[in-house]
């Protein structure tokens, strides 16, 4: 099975681009996984991995994008760890687990070679021979090379020599060869149980609820005093009080002035009120996360008395929460002036994984949950957004929102010529939106895009049209997708202006 589907690797994707081929072999080698176990022995984790990937795949074809190859190509990796060890439920665990299975896959071809010889071969045999044979040749050749580097005359002397041994290594471990054995590797990570069992031992010793774990003294020694635990219970208070108070002061703000009737005043730096203080925001958020955990690590969720620490923490992730519609709102402030971009539609979605995070954390603190619950949760969230987002192609629907856009004179028209080759249809058909644009730049004060004559942008647009045309004449039927395939045809009727 490894051999037959690393054949079909190495048809698939040597010296090819991504494409049909990259859904083509994800199908089969999944299935030649499932077939090994049956869908009902299957764990509910990697069904939903499974079902993720199927459909990141078919949106390479469909869309063809980074942010779907990204996801198909992590989909795998989540499915293979899960597979094979029904016992695992977290990302953080089914990924290092599929990584070990491809470090580990030469000591099982090693494993299953011996077992083809036959049970009459001893276990070890054949490393034992090669170690034997190999390791003083290669320590010898090391050995040689400094020699070579140290001593001119015997470099001389030994240059015919090794330069021919060097070129028939060479001739002998081509790249194909290379690409083959990392197809091999691949394979056997997708449709065998390889890596050891110990990932798996350790995340069933992790629970989602936390548990106190009483410590034993001897009836003659004193107990244990709860001072230190009160102090850095009170000391958690102060800290909370104090960064409430001052999150509540910021909160006020932004909403009186972000949420309702904001306005950009002239000479008004949106660019720093946005990023800069987005992603300063931003980290706040984070590091606000990162002291809750830190305390409530342990023993303060079965204090007695940590009742009011529980509200005040609850009150800060409720006014983090609010911070982030804030930064949400600013980063839309933005878009709103001057369009669409991939990095402004980043935030957004970063955005929305950090207050799944927050509602995850005030579940922790709430009901004790432990960090293995977090992880697993938001780690969860995080494919499935990532799963969500190929299903878009953003491309074309960040074209068409800033051909549209209100505010002409703002928008990147440098940002047009370097999206890829599926909206050259968008822009053909709108150049004269384009154009508008382009003489609303012309009379800004400060000129910041290169682009604001019509005859040359149109110019680049032909050449990057040709530029395409030439690649998918030349693709292979792997490489061959959906998009380029909607993309030649809408340009087909489209005469350039230079022909």
């Amino acid at each position: 099975m490894v051999a037959l589907l690393a054949l079909l690797f190495d048809h698939l994707f040597w010296e090819m681009e991504l494409g049909l081929n990259l859904p083509l072999f994800a199908g089969i080698a999944m299935a030649m996984a499932l077939s090994r176990y049956g869908w009902r022995q299957v764990s509910a984790p990697a069904r939903w991995a499974f079902a993720g990937t199927m459909v990141a795949t078919a949106m390479v074809y469909v869309h063809h994008s980074t942010v779907a190859i990204t996801a198909a190509v992590i989909g795998l990796i989540v499915f293979a760890g899960l597979v094979h060890e029904r016992s695992l439920r977290s990302l953080p665990f089914a990924i290092p687990q599929a990584v070990l299975a491809f470090l580990t896959a030469p000591a099982a071809v090693r494993k299953g070679l011996a077992s083809a010889r036959g049970e009459s071969a001893p276990a070890g045999s054949g490393w034992r021979w090669t170690r034997i044979a190999l390791l003083p040749i290669l320590v010898a050749l090391a050995f040689v090379q400094l020699y070579r580097a140290g001593n001119p005359r015997f470099d001389t002397l030994t240059a015919g020599f090794f330069d021919g041994l060097f070129d028939l290594l060479a001739e002998l471990f081509t790249p194909h060869l290379l690409f083959f054995l990392f197809a091999l590797m691949v394979c056997a990570a997708l449709v065998r149980r390889i890596a050891p069992e110990a990932l798996g031992r350790t995340e069933r010793t992790l629970n989602d609820t936390m548990v106190r774990t009483r410590l034993r003294r001897p009836r003659w020694a004193r107990p244990l005093s709860l001072d230190p635990l009160e102090r850095e219970r009170r000391a958690g208070v102060v800290l909370l009080v104090l960064v409430n108070s001052a999150l509540l002061v910021v909160n006020v703000i932004d909403i009186n002035w972000v949420w309702f009737g904001f306005t950009v005043p002239e000479d008004f730096s949106l660019k720093q009120f946005v990023h800069e203080g987005t992603w300063a925001l931003i980290w706040s958020i984070l590091l606000s996360m990162v002291v809750l955990l830190y305390l409530f690590r342990g023993n303060l969720n079965f204090h007695p008395r940590n009742a009011t620490l529980k509200r005040l923490a609850t009150v800060w992730v409720v006014q983090n929460f609010i911070l982030g519609i804030s930064v949400f709102l600013r980063n839309w402030h933005y878009i709103s002036f001057h369009g669409l971009a991939y990095k402004r539609v980043g935030v957004i979605v970063f955005l929305a994984l950090v207050l799944i995070g927050l509602i995850t954390l005030i579940i922790k603190v709430r009901e004790r949950r432990s960090f293995f619950y977090l992880a697993r949760v938001n780690a969860w969230a995080w494919f499935a957004v990532l799963i969500g987002l190929t299903t878009v192609d953003w491309d074309r629907t960040i074209v068409r929102y800033n051909l549209a856009h209100d505010n002409a004179n703002e928008i990147d028209i440098d940002n047009y010529l370097s999206m890829s080759d599926k909206v050259l249809p968008l822009l053909y058909a709108n150049l004269d939106q384009v154009e508008q644009q382009m003489a609303q730049h012309r009379n800004n004060r400060v000129r910041w895009v290169e682009h604001l004559d019509p005859a040359q942008f149109r110019l680049e647009l032909d050449a990057k049209r040709e530029r395409f045309m030439r690649r998918v004449e030349s693709q292979h039927w792997q490489e061959s997708n959906w998009a380029d395939h909607r993309t030649r045809a809408a340009l087909t009727n489209i005469p350039p202006a230079h022909p």
